[in-house]
């Protein structure tokens, strides 16, 4: 029975044109990961190597490539930590503080080395992440789960597949 209920929705999904996985630029080979870098304005440190590990292990979660060094890839990654800040959150009675939140924002771009330009338009990405204050690392832990987020995010925008071309109307 569950087999058959699986050949029926694989017929489905294949007969409405769904795939899974992200569009690559034709005849790219591999994709790197430059070292990100951050917008002058932003003060918290660290967040560089943090983003490109996130950037790194989305792309080979999300694209049919391996991920080699920057300088030998067909495609690089580019990103930019845009924004960090903190919020102030829930708080109890008697004004202690309970919950808060940590924010990113950044921006990605993919460069194909082989043309020396551009692939697409850059993109952005963002997300507010809360924790609860009662264990000091949890500012760490939602920090990284806001930047997987972000990289996760930038990632499936930048290999976007390309839109499919809209179907004629058929003829009556």
């Amino acid at each position: 029975m569950r087999l058959a209920l699986a050949s029926v929705l694989a017929a489905c999904c294949a007969a409405c044109g769904w795939h899974a996985g992200v569009g690559v630029p034709e005849g790219a080979r591999s994709v790197g990961v430059e070292a990100a870098k951050r917008e002058g304005s932003v003060l918290e440190r660290g967040l560089e190597p943090l983003l490109t590990d996130a950037l790194s292990e989305a792309v080979e979660d999300w694209v049919d490539l391996p991920l080699v060094a920057p300088d030998q890839a067909d495609l690089v990654v580019r990103a930019e930590v845009l924004e960090y800040r903190r919020r102030g959150g829930v708080r109890a009675t008697g004004n202690r503080l309970l919950e808060s939140a940590v924010f990113v924002r950044a921006r990605a771009e993919l460069f194909d080395r082989r043309r020396g330009a551009l692939s697409g338009e850059p993109v952005q990405a963002q997300e507010w992440s809360g924790y609860s204050l009662d264990d000091p690392l949890n500012e760490d832990a939602a920090r990284d789960r806001a930047l997987r987020h972000v990289a996760v995010s930038l990632v499936l925008d930048l290999f976007e597949p390309p839109a499919a071309a809209p179907t004629p109307p058929a003829a009556r």
